[in-house]
């Protein structure tokens, strides 16, 4: 088999390679007797079961004993290494294997990750921070700070460039606002909701909860990025002792179950921003989630990853990562081949205007709002039905034009995109239900005021 990577987030380890996915398992364990579940599976179940479920084994990978151990598995670390063996034989993995691993990890996480590696079927040749690999394409100034969603904590890593490398500058995990604690949020408003509509209580039971957990980790996966859908009403329907219990949560409120998350995690991004051109690179996972973009769209210029980013990244650099002796986790990329400079006789034009019904409108900052959001002024207003909407903003940042829309999709060129984009000369951007098009052109007397 060629070269595979294995990137190690618990909200879901994947396994890639130049072939594509070739599996992904959420960090949880289920402890049967003598059978250990794993993954999707026992996330299915660990509601069921809680004093034998296990979901934090890679978020403090260590040797502490478990609080219930059988047979083999005594610690988190006999855990992840069943974990990993469980990925190894689905994917079929026998070869050397690059690592990708959170920056959180210690020095003594990662000796014992390599300990675990090195039982399996695989042999690790190299290894690379997480938020690197996913950053190694990314388009950006000179700082980036790249956001990850885990499943008990978000993770920003601040990335700068210089000197034809990428590095990673500072690792910032923001605890407790993980996609566990997101559903853990969302639990306990929607079983509010069944008590005072049908006084029925699904944390009663266990069957129930799991049942309502299921539900609602649904809803979380689904409801973005479309920001119209996550304000909808949620319907949910539980079935228990012979009888099937309803109950209504408006999108309102689930929106408010995730606002204080958002606000801690906006806290704790504050003192990586000292510079106003840091770029933010979302992790795609937590991009979509709801309310989420609203949070920070306003911190500086945005782009999101594509899933399985950081795999094909770490495919693209795998030479440069496995050189030299021995593993060592690599913070530090030579981009040379993948950002070499435009010489001057082919670099294109920066685009100074906007062409839009005739009107050449300056780049500088240009909010792009639909009809309904009122008067032109400086903005740009498309005729696009619906309630008043701020779809998007231009805005020139050393030199780049950038055209931001978050999670909302617009045609680049004819091609459908989303977040940050770079625009350039006789660029053509066209958004869903609006007629006009907009064309990236220069004034050659034109003045960015």
């Amino acid at each position: 088999m060629s070269r595979v990577v294995i990137e190690l987030n618990d909200l879901a380890l994947q396994a890639g390679s130049e072939a594509g996915l070739l599996a992904a398992s959420p960090g949880f364990a289920l402890l049967q007797g003598k059978e250990v579940l794993l993954g999707a599976k026992a996330e299915a179940q660990h509601r069921l079961y809680p004093t034998s479920s296990y979901d934090k084994f890679w978020h403090e990978l260590n040797m502490e004993p478990l609080h219930t151990t059988r047979g083999r598995i005594r610690h988190h670390a006999d855990l992840a290494y069943s974990h990993l063996l469980a990925i190894a034989e689905e994917a079929e993995i026998d070869g050397e294997v690059i690592l990708a691993v959170p920056g959180h990890f210690s020095r003594e996480q990662l000796g014992l990750l390599l300990g675990i590696a090195g039982q399996c079927p695989f042999r690790v040749t190299g290894m690379i921070d997480s938020a690197l690999a996913a950053s190694a394409a990314a388009e950006s100034g000179d700082e980036l700070v790249h956001i990850a969603l885990h499943l008990h904590q978000i993770l920003l890593t601040r990335l700068r460039r210089g000197g034809g490398e990428l590095a990673v500058d500072k690792v910032v995990p923001a605890p407790q606002i993980g996609r566990r604690q997101l559903l853990d949020a969302l639990l306990r408003i929607a079983n509010d909701a069944f008590i005072r509509q049908c006084r029925f209580n699904p944390q009663h039971e266990a069957a129930s909860e799991q049942q309502l957990y299921s539900l609602l980790a649904d809803w979380l996966d689904s409801a973005g990025p479309e920001p119209g859908k996550a304000r909808e009403s949620l319907q949910m329907e539980l079935d228990a002792d012979t009888m099937t219990h309803r109950a209504k949560l408006p999108g309102d409120q689930l929106l408010a179950a995730l606002t204080k998350p958002w606000r801690s995690l906006r806290a704790a991004l504050a003192p990586l921003l000292e510079s106003p051109a840091t770029g933010l690179l979302l992790d795609h996972r937590l991009a979509h989630l709801p309310g989420f973009h609203a949070v920070v769209e306003d911190l500086g210029p945005l782009q999101i990853t594509r899933p399985g980013a950081a795999i094909e990244n770490v495919l693209r650099h795998g030479d440069q990562i496995t050189a030299g002796e021995g593993v060592r986790r690599i913070r530090s990329l030579t981009l040379h081949e993948a950002r070499q400079a435009d010489t001057p006789e082919t670099a294109p034009a920066t685009p100074t205007h906007v062409l839009f019904r005739n009107r050449a409108l300056p780049v500088n900052d240009l909010p792009l709002v639909s009809q309904a959001n009122g008067s032109a002024g400086t903005s740009l207003v498309l005729d696009i039905p619906g309630p008043a909407a701020t779809l998007g903003r231009i805005v020139l940042r050393q030199s780049r034009v950038l055209l931001n829309c978050g999670d909302s999709e617009f045609r680049l060129n004819d091609a459908p995109v989303t977040g940050s984009q770079p625009l350039q000369l006789g660029d053509r951007v066209r958004f869903p239900q609006a007629a006009d098009e907009l064309l990236l052109i220069e004034v050659s007397d034109g003045q960015r005021t």
